[in-house]
Order: structure tokens, then C-alpha cells, then sequence
């Protein structure tokens, strides 16, 4: 991931959601993801562009006893894992 890079849920994908859990449909494969909260929360930001910073603080705000940089990691390894996964896409 970029420095400055901004992230977003890839159009194609499908969401489900059910009783509060969400869901991913990829469309190629017609694979299902299950998100967990940190996920899901994540999913929910990024219907709105947004860099892993301003992800961050977000989070941030939410949690203010968890340390920066734990929020993070922890974020950009979720957020690697949907784009790696082609669920979310870098904009140009």
C-alpha cells in the first residue's frame, strides 16, 4: 500500500448482511467472506474513499485506549487482505 493512498470497496463486490455480520461476494469467483467487526467496520469506511490515516483515526477515536500504531498494523493488514483479495480497490 501506498503512502497516501486512498481505498475503497471494489463496486462489483456483493454484500450481505445478516443479523449484523457481514458478508462479501467476489465477483469472479462467487467466493463468500465473512468479516469480522474490525472488517466489518472497515467496510463500512471505506464506502467513502479513505486512506489507511484517516481510517486510523476513526478507529482511533473509537478506541482511544488501543495505541496508534496497533490500530494500524492491525487495519492495514485487513485492508491488504481486501485488496489482495480484489474486494476493495487503491484509487489512481
Amino acid at each position: 500500500m501506498a503512502e497516501g493512498s486512498r481505498y475503497q470497496r471494489n463496486p462489483a463486490v456483493t454484500e450481505t448482511e445478516i443479523d449484523g455480520e457481514i458478508f462479501l461476494v467476489e465477483p469472479e469467483t462467487e467466493e463468500v467472506f465473512y468479516l469480522d467487526p474490525l472488517g466489518s467496520g472497515l467496510w463500512r469506511l471505506i464506502a467513502e474513499p479513505h486512506s489507511l490515516p484517516e481510517a486510523a483515526t476513526v478507529y482511533a477515536a473509537a478506541f482511544p485506549d488501543t495505541d496508534r500504531t496497533t490500530i494500524e498494523a492491525d487495519l492495514g493488514a485487513v485492508l491488504s487482505d481486501l485488496l489482495e483479495r480484489g474486494l476493495a480497490v487503491e484509487l489512481p
